[in-house]
This record gives C-alpha cells, structure tokens and sequence, in this order.
C-alpha cells in the first residue's frame, strides 16, 4: 500500500508531501552519506533518504526553501510506493518496490513549483562490475559502468538494458524506448516507442513527446525535468541560389538550451558539475587533458556486432542499440532495423571557426551502429537525447558531504577551517577555490577542498 506521510497538497494526478511530522524509518539508507548527486541508486524493495538541500553534488549551492516533495514520474505503476520529506533534516524519504525501474522526484516550494529533482535508478548494481580501460598514451585510464545509465537489467535483446536518455549538459533523464518506432514520412508515428509512464497514484501520465517544447533554459530544464526541449526551426522566407527556402537553426546554436556552456558536464573543467546526471561516485566520460577519448579502447576490428540482440560487444562489454530521442521533437527513433544509438562523452564536439556564420554547437558522442561507424568518435547537436554510460568520479573522496549533523540553511553563510578559525564570510564556488586544499566547515555541513 502506498503511504505519504504530512499534510498533502493535490496537484492534478500527482500527490505531493509537505508535512512537517516526517521521520526518516529506522533501517533506511542514507544514500548522501558519501556524498549528493543528481542520481540516486537505490536497491528494489528498500527505503532510502538524501539530503536535497543541495544542487547535484554541490556543498554550497542550495535548492531554495523546500516546502515538500513530488513524484515527477515513473516507469511501472507503484514502483515508489511511499514518498517524503524531512523537513528537519532537509532529506527526502522514498521506498520502492522490489523491482527494478527508474523515477524522478523533486523538490518542490510551497506553490507547488519544481525547485530540483532527482532520478532514482532502482537496480542491484554492483560497482565490482565496473569496466578499467588500459592506460592510453598519456596513461589516463577510465572505469566504465557496465550498462548505461539507468539500465536495469544487463540481459541482452531486451529493452530494459537500454537505459535513459539524456540531452547534452542536462541533469535530468528521459526514459527510452520500450518499442520499434513506425515513423512516416512527416515524422508522425504509427507506433512511436514510447513507454507509458505513471503518476504517485498510478494514473497514466502523458508521454514525453507530447509534452516536448522549444527554446529551452537552465531555469525552465529545472522547473520542468519531464521536458524535452526540442531545436525548432525558424523560416526566413529567404531563398538561395538553388530556390530553396534557407532555414535556419532556432536557437541558431542547435542547443536545447538559450546559453550554451562547453562545460555543463564538466568537458573544460574536469571536474564533476551540478548538472552531471551521475550517481555518487561516477561522472560522465570526458576527454582527457590531452583531448583523448574515453572510448579510445573501442575498436572496430575488436568489436563483435549482435544483429540478434542489437548491439556490440568488446571485452565482455555490451553496449546496446538504443535508438535516440530527436532534437527537433523530443520523439523516439528506434526502427526494427538499422539499429544504432550514441553515448554522450561531455566534451563539446568541435565547432566552425566561424561561429558568426555558422553558429552550431555539438557534443561529442561514441557511435554504436552495424558497420565501420561503429565506436568512431562523432558529434551531434545538444539538443539530441542519446544514451549515457558513467565513468567513476577518480577525485571523489566519500564522506565529503552528509556524514556532518546538518543545520538549518541561511545564506550567506560564514565557512571556517576545521579549527574553527573563520576563512571567508560567505560560501560560495567562486570563493571557495580561492581556499587552499583542506577540509572546512560552513553550516555543519563539511566541505573538502582539493
């Protein structure tokens, strides 16, 4: 039986906690104790809490005052079977079932407005799992998850090890295909692969596709998680030498996104980002500092294609043809045939010297597909939705976040050393790398500098 504990505000089909009585249930797991994320694992059957006061995996950057918690969506019926929000530790409260699914929760203020959310992968992961590439020229190395990002089940030919969809520097997954797209000549479908996803009471929700909207920003990606915000297009009326209409990209940069940054997952800093859409401990792949990709060990010649199950294997490594989510509607392609997919890598693709007259922005992505395309490095314009597979974070240090008793949020906010002498009157990311390496405090909450 499902169980939300508080006082309950009704938004439509979706049940939302606000209480202020929530206890977290002796037994559950703190899923921040090493550390917060924008992604979640949580074992099938269990219960679990994180702290949500805080932006990804950010020690500083707050959420904004929490009135209480919704469930955005979910791929099975009751798969999150209670939800809540602790308002005294800032911590947000789920059990699921003992199945495997993926659901997204949030944050919300106290009209109801989305302030940030979380993807819960609910799966038996073992990280021993974990794939380690050889050390390329440079010596960087790279240790894989062995499915994609929201996978729950690594048994091939079936769609539940395709995982979730991402669009490039977004925080927030899309579930993928649970079906063979028919689409006609006009991009309308026959079948358009979509799988059905369900409200906290079990009520269908509408599919990803036709909630789809253009010119997207960081605001309105974070206010609205379940949006894919498509690359419209804008006709000029203008005709070239050839006497077709020049059309142009809207925004011009082919990005989901008004302001573009190279950096939304981290490809020019090097370092885990806010919006990285990865569990605790794990980032997504970028290229190394000498531009080398991760995927460099995935080779063609190596490679073993497996038309029957769709997908490639390489070093006991399978890698599914998921199909993509369209830039240009947020709809699911993924035929019967011709099988492909891509994994994002989040460093930028490279761009025209000439930004001016040809404005396009990309990612940079490994191709999975049947033929000599297959693990070529490539790039695609951000707003597509592609596969993600997450490489572990090697500068993470567990217990960096949440193993301090955490107090009330006030901003700003004094940080002090671990001696209690105060370093700076208020915490912020630009202040703080002013600092050098060692472990801070600021609202009881620890914070280690590298």
């Amino acid at each position: 039986m499902k169980r939300l504990i508080a006082t309950i505000m009704v938004l439509g089909p979706t049940l939302v906690s606000a209480g202020a009585d929530v206890r977290i249930p002796a037994g559950a797991e703190n899923l921040s104790v090493d550390g917060t994320a924008n992604c979640y694992i949580m074992k099938p059957g269990s219960t679990g809490y994180f702290d949500a006061r805080f932006k990804g995996n950010s020690t500083v950057e707050t959420v904004g005052e929490i009135a209480g918690v919704k469930l955005v969506w979910q791929d099975s019926g009751e798969l999150v079977s209670a939800l809540d929000y602790d308002s005294d530790k800032g911590a947000i409260v789920a059990t699921v079932a003992a199945r495997s699914g993926n659901a997204v929760v949030a944050a919300v203020a106290a009209g109801g407005e989305i302030l940030w959310s979380w993807h819960l992968w609910i799966v038996d992961y073992d990280p021993d799992n974990d794939y380690t590439t050889e050390p390329n020229a440079s010596g960087s190395t790279w240790t894989f998850m062995d499915r994609n990002l929201g996978a729950t089940t690594t048994e091939r030919g079936v769609f539940g090890n395709y995982g979730m969809i991402y669009q490039w520097g977004r925080k927030d997954p899309f579930p993928g295909a649970a079906d063979f797209t028919i689409m006609n000549d006009d991009y309308s479908y026959e079948n358009d692969g979509e799988p059905q996803l369900y409200a906290f009471d079990g009520s269908e929700l509408p599919s990803i596709v036709s909630q789809a909207q253009y010119h997207g920003t960081i605001a309105l990606s974070i206010a609205n998680p379940a949006v894919f915000y498509a690359m419209t297009y804008n006709h000029t009326g203008v005709l070239d030498e050839y006497g077709e209409e020049i059309v142009k990209n809207d925004y011009p940069t082919g990005d989901w996104c008004d302001v573009s940054d190279d950096d939304y997952w981290g490809g020019e800093s090097m370092k885990k980002t806010i919006y990285d859409p990865s569990p605790v401990g794990y980032k997504v792949p970028v290229c190394d500092a000498d531009g080398n990709t991760p995927y460099a060990w995935l080779t063609y010649a190596d490679m073993v294609w497996d038309s029957e199950h769709r997908g490639a294997e390489q070093n006991g490594q399978w890698f599914p043809a998921t199909g993509t989510r369209v830039y240009a509607s947020g709809g699911i392609d993924h035929p019967d045939k011709n099988h492909y997919s891509g994994l994002w890598i989040g460093t930028k693709g490279k761009a025209s010297a000439d930004l001016e007259t040809y404005p396009d922005l990309y990612g940079q992505y490994m191709m999975i597909v049947n033929g000599k395309r297959t693990f070529k490095v490539s790039k695609d314009k951000r707003s597509q939705g592609m596969s993600l597979r997450c490489v572990r974070d090697e500068s993470f240090v567990p217990g960096g976040v949440g193993n301090v008793a955490p107090g009330k949020n006030s901003v700003p906010a004094a940080v002090y050393s671990i001696t209690g002498v105060k370093m700076l009157e208020s915490v912020s990311d630009e202040a703080m790398r002013t600092l050098p390496p060692g472990i801070y405090v600021s609202q009881g909450h620890k914070i280690i500098v590298k």
